[in-house]
């Protein structure tokens, strides 16, 4: 082999170090977290500044590493193909151009660009000077390209893509929290905020059993004893029945109205009038909506126009800032891990929730169906009539047990994680 065949073949293996390079950018600019590039450039990293010129103008980017690639490939075939002929004539150039083709697919495609995958940052800071000389050479060819480009795009019209998704957000917060830029708090008070137009207040609501209202005959003394056992500042009071609520009482007018007229007393000029919703309406229609009438506490309602519980602007502002806590408060664990393994759950928690502090998997299609489903609705509609204590279920590989109820409602739940091996979602027993 003559000194000029030596050269030729150090240029193709130049070149297929060339086609590794270009690869490896493209794939390391598309996979890296811009998030995680600005907070390096904040930090005063010039690489990172680079990389972040780059990523802005990912287009431009795109177009120069195409015409870097194909320039090499083609670079790389002729020579390839020059001097298979000479050495061993044009009866071996097929099998020589299937062999370059296998060599540049596997080194200058597929391994760079899972490596590039794998170290997306660290690769496009490494890069990132090299590509912007690149872009700045080629910048009248990738001009040309991209004037053709749009021309195209003017004749075939499609629709707009949207520039990030609601996934691709989420996506966004957990790396920025993961990589410490945002703090845990601060990652679950933003999802809380995207989260917050999609929840309806029967999701969230006190229910009916759990209201503490006043019969409007009922006699003062009474209704004084009922109000001191009571924490709450505000109350509905009925006639008749619950389904009847005639207004919202406040405490603290009610008092200094008893200390003058005692067992005399009328209730029903200090009551205010009661603001009524619907149990599909959404919170952050709601909330501003109550803020507009001035109003601390919304009847919710079912299709037959019952009630089906109340809302106050504390329990909206807690769905999107969490539990908000003052001294009347009762603290109520909702999930408490038991000596044998298993946990007590309260039935209010959300399924969702559970599942997360038990680290059990479920796909983003349960994760919509059961968005905020509560551990009692998934129980109630498991069985075809009302439950017993000590009944159970199997759901998300969760053996569920029906553990104490008052009445027909369930208060507490025991739950335990089914071994691997057993099948998922067995029915009622």
């Amino acid at each position: 082999m003559d000194d000029g065949s030596r050269i030729s073949w150090l240029i193709v293996i130049f070149l297929l170090f060339g086609a590794m390079y270009f690869a490896i950018a493209e794939t390391s600019f598309a996979s890296v977290s811009r998030t995680r590039l600005k907070a390096r450039a904040d930090r005063g990293d010039p690489r990172a500044k680079t990389a972040l010129w780059v990523t802005e103008r990912f287009d431009r980017a795109i177009t120069t590493i195409l015409i870097g690639t194909n320039v090499i490939h083609l670079a790389a075939a002729s020579i390839v193909t020059v001097n298979v002929t000479r050495i061993w004539g044009v009866s071996a150039v097929t099998l020589s151009t299937l062999i370059t083709t296998l060599a540049v697919f596997f080194f200058g495609e597929m391994l760079p660009k899972s490596i590039a995958r794998k170290y997306a940052e660290a690769l496009s800071l490494a890069t990132a000077s090299s590509l912007r000389a690149f872009m700045v050479i080629l910048r009248p060819f990738s001009a040309l390209l991209t004037a053709i480009g749009n021309g195209a795009s003017k004749v075939l019209p499609g629709e707009a893509e949207t520039s990030v998704t609601e996934d691709e957000l989420y996506d966004i917060i957990e790396d920025m929290t993961e990589a410490g830029t945002l703090d845990e708090d601060q990652g679950e008070l933003i999802s809380s905020a995207l989260q917050f137009g999609d929840v309806t207040v029967d999701s969230i609501l006190t229910s009916r059993v759990d209201i503490a209202a006043i019969d409007i005959d009922t006699p003062q003394e009474e209704v004084l004893a009922y109000i001191k056992e009571q924490p709450h500042s505000r109350m509905p009071v009925y006639e008749d029945t619950i389904d009847n609520i005639i207004g919202i009482l406040q405490v603290r007018t009610y008092i200094k109205h008893y200390l003058r007229q005692g067992d005399y007393l009328d209730m029903r000029p200090l009551l205010e009038q009661p603001f009524f919703v619907h149990q599909s309406t959404k919170i952050d229609d709601l909330l501003p909506e109550m803020s507009i009438k001035k109003q601390n506490v919304a009847i919710v309602t079912d299709n037959y126009g019952g009630t089906l519980g109340l809302v106050t602007v504390e329990d909206i502002l807690e769905e999107l800032v969490g539990e908000i806590w003052d001294e009347d408060d009762q603290i109520v664990e909702n999930i408490i891990r038991m000596p044998d393994g298993s946990y007590s759950i309260n039935p209010e928690e959300h399924l969702l929730d559970v599942l997360d502090e038990l680290d059990i998997h479920y796909t983003e299609e349960e994760e919509e169906e059961n968005q905020n489903k509560l551990m009692s609705e998934l129980t109630y509609e498991t069985f075809p009539g009302m439950p017993r204590e000590g009944q159970r279920f199997q759901s998300f590989g969760l053996d569920i047990m029906v553990w104490k109820m008052v009445k027909n409602r369930i208060v507490r739940l025991k739950v335990k994680k089914l071994p691997p091996e057993q099948t998922e979602g067995r029915d009622a027993q």
